[in-house]
């Protein structure tokens, strides 16, 4: 369990600094009258918080990994979830950072 847990901290840290430049470069469109949306993920996403930044979305998450390891026991469909969860983050940032090169 252990070396689960440490690869679920692994992502969180990696997408940590991703979901913070994210936040920062939505904040700067939304401001510039663009970015105008009510949250970033859809309400069947997966997620019980709903935001318009990525942080909120990371945090969660987290709290999720952090009830594992406090508990020592998970069960199946909780890591599941964390692990879609951890995907779909990976998988928006990867394709917000391509949107914005482009």
């Amino acid at each position: 369990m252990d070396t689960l847990l440490q690869q679920l901290d692994e992502n969180l840290k990696e997408l940590y600094r991703k979901a913070l430049d994210a936040d920062a470069l939505l904040e700067q469109l939304q401001q510039q009258g663009q970015a105008k949306y009510q949250a970033v993920f859809a309400k069947d996403a997966g997620f019980k918080v709903e935001s318009n930044r990525f942080m909120p979305y990371l945090a969660e998450t987290a709290e999720q990994i952090a009830a594992m390891r406090h508990s020592q026991q998970f069960n199946t469909a909780t890591l599941q979830r964390v692990v879609q969860q951890l995907q779909l983050l990976h998988k928006t940032l990867a394709e917000l950072r391509l949107a914005v090169k482009a």
